[in-house]
């Protein structure tokens, strides 16, 4: 992936599987080596997405995820924090016994025969066009191989995300203001689109200081990668509170 820059950032809108594929494409490298390029995202499997996702995360923010939570029981707000690696690390050490492959296909495997390949962003979008009633039969559709639709879809779930987890989970937190235990929802997808969309205040800011300062046109601003941007604004702000203190 190359880094982010402020078109990226700017055309980020929405948190669900849409922007976020999207956005890795945007991203993504035709590199030597590499087994996936441009307009490639798609057929990515979630869990490989969620990777990319969680590295953009730690790019642009570092290895720690703060997030707030409100308590189910006091509704007072809570703050949260863990290491994103960390959870990367538990989330590949999941068994995932029973289960073989994958193979040249792609297919995984069943102690019964069933073969099955992990779900794609293309499978949840075309998922997505059904109803809630039938989401979940039309993924199993796309996912299985034929003959084995006939799989039970919890034991397909569980063997899904022992292959292939996605950093998606729940938390047992504990309310600091009245220490009720509770679960709190955590997902890359959405908690990274959130920070981008948060800071993207921010960015209007830079744009003006370094347009202001080198009169630099718009496209070449947002062009920049967003940590060179954003240490072009570091310099600009020392020169100024330089010269404010020569002149005191």
């Amino acid at each position: 992936l190359r880094p982010l820059n402020g078109h990226d950032e700017a055309f980020v809108d929405g948190v669900d599987a849409i922007a976020a594929t999207t956005l890795v494409d945007r991203l993504i490298v035709e590199a030597p080596g590499t087994c996936v390029g441009r307009g490639r995202a798609w057929d990515l499997a979630l869990c490989d997405r969620d990777r990319l996702l969680a590295a953009v995360y730690m790019d642009c923010f570092g290895d720690c995820i703060e997030c707030v939570a409100e308590c189910s029981d006091c509704n007072k707000l809570f703050d949260m924090a863990f290491s994103l690696r960390v959870l990367i690390d538990r989330a590949d050490d999941a068994p995932a016994d029973g289960i073989h492959g994958p193979d040249e296909d792609g297919f995984f495997t069943l102690a019964d025969g069933a073969r099955f390949r992990l779900p794609t962003a293309n499978d949840l979008c075309g998922a997505m066009e059904c109803s809630e009633e039938e989401a979940e039969n039309a993924l199993i559709e796309r996912c299985v191989a034929d003959g084995n639709s006939a799989v039970d879809p919890a034991r397909l779930d569980a063997a899904m995300a022992a292959v292939g987890p996605m950093l998606v989970t729940d938390f047992n937190a504990t309310c600091p203001n009245c220490d009720s235990n509770q679960s709190v929802h955590f997902d890359i997808q959405s908690h990274l689109l959130r920070a981008l969309a948060h800071e993207r205040r921010f960015l209007t800011h830079e744009i003006h200081r370094i347009a202001r300062t080198y009169g630099w046109s718009l496209h070449d601003i947002l062009s920049l990668p967003r940590e060179d941007r954003r240490n072009f604004v570091r310099l600009i702000e020392s020169d100024r509170g330089a010269r404010r203190n020569m002149l005191q």
